[in-house]
């Protein structure tokens, strides 16, 4: 049988299995209240590790303002700021507007594009294995203190964890030099280039 990534479902089992309690066959229509609140969980774990900032979720764009100056952003977008160019910009998101918070600049309109780094909140099934290892430990581990108060296998779960961070890790320090220099620095110096400059190595 071919091993498949760790969905939605089988982290929401796994928190339930460590508190003693039986698993579901699905998350959809009415849970019972320890699914339900292991599933919360999920995500709320989710999203505190997501918003560290990784590179499956980071993403560098040129954001243009519309005919009233105005830069929308995406209803996923957990922070935000400039790089390149837009450096000297301060901005921050607002809703899901753009915001210049640059002192005495404090505006939502932009007269051109801005050049943003963008940290994204993902759904749980669109990471990667290692991140949704991770965070499925830290929130079976996470309910089992507040929940159950079982400190028995507290270091275990711990050690586990702790694995399970550290190959995440691995992967960011084998992808960030890589994500950093197409993403920030090439493109900076190769949109100062004329294009007959550019060859393929």
């Amino acid at each position: 049988m071919a091993i498949t990534q760790m969905t939605a479902l089988e982290a929401v089992n796994l928190i339930l299995k460590n508190m003693g309690e039986a698993p579901v066959n699905s998350l959809s229509g009415a849970l019972p209240l320890e699914a339900s609140q292991a599933y919360d969980t999920l995500q709320e774990i989710s999203k505190a590790v997501q918003t560290e900032g990784w590179y499956f979720n980071t993403e560098y764009r040129n954001l243009t303002p519309d005919h009233t100056k105005t830069i929308y952003l995406p209803s996923n977008v957990l922070s935000v700021k400039t790089v390149g160019a837009s450096k000297p910009v301060k901005v921050t998101a607002r809703g899901n507007r753009l915001f210049n918070i640059t002192p005495f600049a404090n505006t939502y309109a932009f007269e051109g594009p801005v050049s943003v780094q963008m940290i994204l909140g993902l759904e749980f099934e669109e990471l990667p294995a290692s991140a949704r290892t991770y965070i499925a430990l830290r929130a079976a581990r996470v309910s089992q203190v507040r929940d159950v108060g079982d400190e028995m296998n507290l270091n275990e779960d711990t050690s586990d964890e702790n694995r399970a961070l550290a190959m995440l890790h691995a992967e960011q320090l084998a992808a960030e030099p890589l994500t950093l220099r197409e993403a920030e620095i090439v493109n900076d110096v190769t949109s100062r280039l004329p294009m007959n400059s550019l060859r393929l190595i």
